[in-house]
């Protein structure tokens, strides 16, 4: 059972509090990523939280929730913050449907956008990466409030995982350059997944390509300092070397797909 610092907690305690005070609906509280993972890194890492209502919510409650994830996200740690209702646990299908979201990537539209116009920003999108954080949960996820989340989830297959790290996959292969550490450790973890089927966190991905013995050395190198840079040491990536982790990568990915 993964520990979970007490100042981590005590972040989660005190944000899961702020919204009680205005959505009583919430039935189900779950923890996936780093921290579900043991990779939890407090100068990197989100807070990953998957909150399950049992109504849909009001516009007001939108309201709320966008003020309250604005006020506590980065204080100290980015939130990345799903919400969806029972019943679309209960008919799942994939790309998922979803109440709210909240990461960082969301802050300026939120504060750009009156206040009226950003309780539908969302409207009517699915998330493929919800099947992602369900697959976390259901094999190494935390629950904090509620019922273990298979209890609750109906239609949901593995493959559906499968195609969205594919698709993150396909991103990562893209913004290397501009995001190489999460890059390089989600291809990896991609990959450990797509030949055993094995769910890693970004810590575990440089264990798992070592173990494995079949890998170049120059690709266990560039993953060597990803995870050295993750864990909070300086490293250099050179365009050389990531230009051929890229097209080492996209030779497996591809191999994988035929």
């Amino acid at each position: 059972m993964i520990q979970i610092t007490t100042d981590v907690e005590n972040t989660i305690a005190s944000f899961v509090r702020a919204i009680d005070e205005f959505l009583p609906t919430v039935q189900h509280i779950y923890i996936h990523g780093s921290l579900a993972m043991g990779g939890f890194h407090p100068k990197r890492s989100d807070v990953d939280l998957l909150l399950v209502v049992s109504n849909a919510l009001t516009r007001e409650e939108r309201q709320k929730l966008i003020d309250c994830c604005l006020s506590y996200s980065n204080e100290p740690y980015p939130l990345e913050l799903s919400i969806m209702t029972m019943a679309q646990l209960k008919d799942w299908y994939h790309p998922s449907p979803f109440e709210f979201h909240y990461s960082e990537g969301w802050r300026s539209r939120f504060e750009e956008a009156s206040r009226e116009e950003r309780t539908e920003l969302q409207q009517g999108f699915t998330d493929p990466d919800l099947a992602a954080h369900v697959l976390v949960i259901l094999e190494r996820g935390i629950t904090w409030r509620g019922q273990p989340l298979h209890k609750l989830l109906s239609g949901f297959d593995s493959a559906h995982f499968s195609d969205a790290i594919r698709a993150d996959a396909l991103d990562c292969l893209d913004s290397i350059e501009e995001q190489t550490v999460y890059s390089v450790l989600n291809l990896i973890r991609g990959l450990a997944y797509e030949q055993e089927r094995v769910l890693l966190s970004k810590q575990e991905a440089l264990h798992w390509l070592v173990k494995n013995g079949h890998f170049p050395g120059n690709i266990v190198e560039v993953v060597r300092k990803a995870t050295r840079s993750y864990e909070g040491g300086s490293v250099t990536f050179h365009r050389q070397e990531l230009n051929e982790f890229r097209r080492y990568m996209r030779q497996q990915l591809q191999r994988k797909q035929k």
